[in-house]
């Protein structure tokens, strides 16, 4: 289920970049002459999905306790210790931590691998970081 909350999260975010990121090209190269400016439609989309992922993610695992894939597998993040959702920092920091082992590609393919076989929470290597696991959600 993680796994497709994953791909649903990453499918939103490619129509929304996508949304943003084709307009801006149509109008850049119409409105730029000079050869010497065709890096700036990428520089833009860079920060774009940038902008996009630290607003996606972080505010709402911490606001409603996962990201929209998640609410769909019905799923949620919660600490450990209570089964509270998260707070800001706590939320910046599974998903910075999240960012920092997926840039050392081995590490984060075993990262998102250990969910397999970590017990008892079946926690990836961010979860284990923040302290924090990935639940069924209880609907009330």
């Amino acid at each position: 289920m993680r796994l497709l909350a994953r791909f649903i999260d990453y499918l939103i975010i490619v129509v929304l970049i996508a949304g943003a990121w084709v307009p801006a090209n149509v109008w850049m190269y119409s409105t730029l002459k000079s050869g010497d400016d065709r890096g700036v439609p990428v520089v833009l989309g860079l920060f774009a999905w940038t902008l996009l992922v630290a607003l996606f993610f972080e505010p709402l695992t911490m606001a409603m306790g996962g990201t929209i894939g998640k609410a769909v597998c019905g799923l949620r993040v919660v600490r450990v210790e209570t089964g509270d959702k998260l707070g800001f920092g706590r939320a910046l920091g599974r998903w910075l931590a999240y960012l920092g082992i997926g840039m050392v590609p081995v590490l984060g393919l075993i990262s998102v691998l250990s969910c397999i076989w970590n017990e008892p929470f079946r926690q990836c290597m961010h979860d284990k970081a923040a302290n924090t696991a990935v639940v069924k959600r209880r609907w009330q």
